[in-house]
């Protein structure tokens, strides 16, 4: 069988990860290591997690990325799974998931993941629910939807950090990408490095976390982000992407865009609309893919595991 670590990247939110390590604490199928990663800096976080007896791995540095590798790094387990720290896996998630690398025909399956169930406080949101999950548009456009995710289990282009898990042999992490905090799409680095290199990548809808977002520290907030959040959250969507997709997206975030990176098309819908912090997006998100576009040249670079 499979043996199977869960890392949870943890900044300044004690209360929630409390929760979080409970729940992997909770398993039917227990994870044969259970890793939390810490600043330095940040002391109550340190005791929450050390009062739990979990494994507790400190980083200087900041951003999700450097905290995600320096967990990875300190396991030797088959499969290295990942939880954000305001999210609960389900009580039989570690046993779903070895299931899923074990299935007869998922010898180059990479990754796996599943839905982000939605709460505000202890209600959950209410949404539609739809089976075009994980998807990335020939224009570079990100289609997620992973928390509103229906249906049977299908190949797709990127997972969530908030519920995801990967082979160990597959698993890489980007460097170079921008943000001090959750450092958007992230993901679709992963998941496109992933894929071309011959791995896939399964959602599977019941492999579920129950996620109450909670406040992030810095500047990418959810509600009112800045305009360097934007810049970095543009940049890292672009850069992530494979080459022959970069010019597509930076003439598709100037020509069209969406509510993200708006570009002439979208700003003036938003005009009409009224929509001033879509307009007010078009600046720093043209910024940031034009920079990225720049370095097309220049293959990102990744993190891999002995």
């Amino acid at each position: 069988m499979n043996s199977i670590t869960l890392v949870i990247p943890s900044y300044r939110r004690p209360a929630s990860l409390a929760r979080a390590i409970a729940a992997a604490q909770n398993q039917s199928a227990p994870f044969d290591d259970v890793v939390v990663v810490v600043r330095d800096d940040d002391t109550d976080t340190y005791e929450v997690a050390n009062a739990a007896g979990v494994r507790v791995v400190t980083v200087s540095t900041p951003g999700v990325l450097d905290a995600m590798w320096a967990g990875a790094r300190a396991t030797s387990s088959d499969i290295v799974g990942f939880c954000d720290d305001d999210a609960t896996v389900d009580h039989n998630w570690a046993r779903d998931v070895r299931r899923l690398f074990d299935l007869p025909g998922n010898e180059r399956v990479g990754g796996v993941g599943g839905r982000d169930h939605l709460y505000d406080g202890d209600v959950p949101r209410t949404t539609t629910l739809t089976t075009d999950v994980g998807r990335v548009t020939a224009w570079g456009r990100l289609v997620g939807n992973h928390h509103r995710g229906e249906g049977p289990v299908r190949d797709v282009d990127v997972l969530k950090g908030a519920n995801c898990a990967y082979r160990r042999q597959a698993l890489v992490l980007p460097i170079g990408l921008r943000g001090q905090g959750a450092q958007a799409h992230f993901e679709v680095a992963v998941g496109t490095e992933l894929r071309r290199r011959g791995w896939r990548l399964l959602y599977e809808p019941s492999l579920r976390v129950e996620h109450r977002p909670d406040d992030r520290v810095g500047a990418d907030q959810r509600a009112a982000p800045t305009t360097q959040a934007i810049a970095d959250s543009a940049f890292n969507l672009e850069r992530s992407l494979p080459p022959r997709r970069q010019s597509r997206r930076w003439l598709y975030v100037h020509v069209v865009g969406d509510g993200a990176c708006p570009g002439i098309g979208r700003c003036l819908a938003a005009l009409l609309r009224r929509e001033r912090d879509v307009v007010a997006r078009r600046a720093p998100s043209w910024r940031g893919t034009t920079e990225a576009w720049r370095l097309r040249a220049t293959p990102l670079s990744f993190h891999e595991l002995p």
